[in-house]
């Protein structure tokens, strides 16, 4: 029903108007896309696949189609840009200067599952990809901090997450879930305001820059 009302709004508004569009180590426990509504699917214990390399690379992942990934890139001694791209869904799980070490979400897409992950570096890396049973849990009243990017999971019970962060770049919030994919924050800089997030779901800080907290409530 949202999406018919929205299409006939544009339609007036167009009548109307003729003419005269790197995840971070976690210390203590612009425009905003539409949601997206597909399904996660159920949820196994997957075991954990570890990659190692130097420079650029490249490596294949056995990880099953139907599962979440987090994988976690890191790469403590490099000194240029370094940039992590997948044949799946997620384009770009990594893009940063100089040191990293963060962790992002591969295979929120299913029909396009991450089969081969492309690496470029100038110094010795390790990729691992777990399952849900790797990440820190954010419960209510818990607040998190860390720098760089992360996820979390969010049981149920949680209904927002206070976030704030300081950065002079660019920092984003995703959440997913069984009903929704959304980008809840992308924005250029300091900042604090309050999300709606619904546990049980996963949160995204993207931020490879950015010093943040998250409060679960």
């Amino acid at each position: 029903m949202k999406l018919r009302w929205s299409g006939l709004l544009v339609l007036v508004l167009l009548a109307g108007c003729a003419p005269a569009t790197g995840f971070g180590t976690i210390v203590t426990s612009s425009a905003v896309a539409p949601p997206t509504t597909s399904a996660a699917p159920v949820l196994k214990d997957v075991p954990t696949e570890t990659h190692t390399g130097k420079g650029d690379g490249e490596f294949a992942t056995t990880w099953p189609a139907d599962q979440l990934g987090f994988f976690t890139f890191d790469c403590p001694k490099c000194s240029s840009n370094v940039m992590v791209d997948t044949d799946g869904g997620e384009y770009g799980l990594v893009n940063a200067i100089g040191k990293y070490k963060g962790t992002t979400w591969l295979n929120t897409e299913p029909d396009r599952p991450t089969t081969k992950v492309t690496v470029h570096a100038n110094a010795a890396w390790t990729a691992t990809i777990a399952d849900y049973r790797s990440l820190p849990v954010a419960g209510p009243g818990a607040t998190a901090s860390g720098k760089g990017d992360a996820v979390f999971r969010v049981p149920e019970g949680v209904r927002t997450v206070a976030f704030t962060a300081k950065t002079r770049g660019n920092v984003a919030v995703w959440v997913h879930s069984e009903k929704v994919r959304d980008l809840l924050v992308n924005e250029i800089g300091d900042l604090s305001k309050t999300v709606e997030v619904v546990g049980p779901a996963y949160l995204l800080v993207e931020g490879y820059e950015a010093s943040w907290t998250i409060t679960p409530s």
